[in-house]
């Protein structure tokens, strides 16, 4: 058997795409940028808010990609615009972790994942 005709790995699946609602401010993508250079102020990183509908961008400078961080931005999103229906993110750790996922809970956010290796389905 010549190499080039085996085939090796998993096999491939269909990706699905995520519906959007047709509504402002309800689905938002949500990633970190960076790191880029550091500011005076130690920031490094970028969390950007993206809204599913508009494509309109909040950029949120941050020092470290965490949880954390991701947790302060989104609250401070959420006092100016009240909470979306869900959020889209990557499988990050700083997304998949129980203290997004519990803020997810309780205030009633779907929270969907991408497919690993697919940025392309984040916006």
């Amino acid at each position: 058997m010549h190499l080039a005709n085996k085939k090796t790995g998993k096999k491939e699946g269909f990706l699905n795409p995520i519906s959007k609602e047709r509504i402002p401010l309800s689905t938002y993508h949500v990633d970190f940028i960076g790191p880029l250079p550091s500011t005076n102020k130690s920031y490094q990183q970028i969390f950007t808010v993206v809204d599913a509908f508009t494509k309109f961008t909040w950029p949120y400078p941050v020092k470290t990609v965490s949880a954390e961080s991701a947790l302060e931005k989104l609250k401070q999103q959420q006092k100016t615009f009240g909470n979306p229906i869900r959020i889209i993110s990557d499988r990050g750790s700083d997304f998949t972790s129980k203290l997004i996922n519990d803020y997810c809970d309780e205030e009633n956010i779907q929270h969907l994942q991408i497919a690993t290796g697919a940025p392309r389905g984040n916006g």
